[in-house]
């Protein structure tokens, strides 16, 4: 029963990224986000580790940065994949 609890959430996170895909091509002033806002929904530590690695894109409008939402979420979706890929269990068959 473990494994179609995993199976469906990994089906719900990969429909998630296809709407903000959507989202983002359908009209992408709605999936840009500010710094701040950045910071305040994915952490502010998470956004300067992601951006000092290069990994955050961002685009200066203005005076102020800003990143695309579902390219943040999945930055974040790629970490949890790599977590659960250390920490799984091994199952005796």
């Amino acid at each position: 029963m473990e494994s179609v609890k995993t199976i469906m959430n990994e089906l719900e996170q990969c429909s998630n990224l296809i709407a903000d895909a959507i989202i983002r091509k359908t009209s992408p002033h709605e999936d840009d986000i500010s710094e701040r806002q950045a910071k305040d929904a994915y952490g502010d530590k998470w956004i300067r580790k992601m951006k000092s690695l290069g990994l955050a894109k961002y685009t200066k409008i203005g005076g102020r940065n800003v990143y695309s939402r579902h390219q943040l979420d999945c930055l974040r979706q790629a970490e949890r994949e790599n977590a659960k890929l250390i920490f799984r269990k091994i199952e005796k068959p």
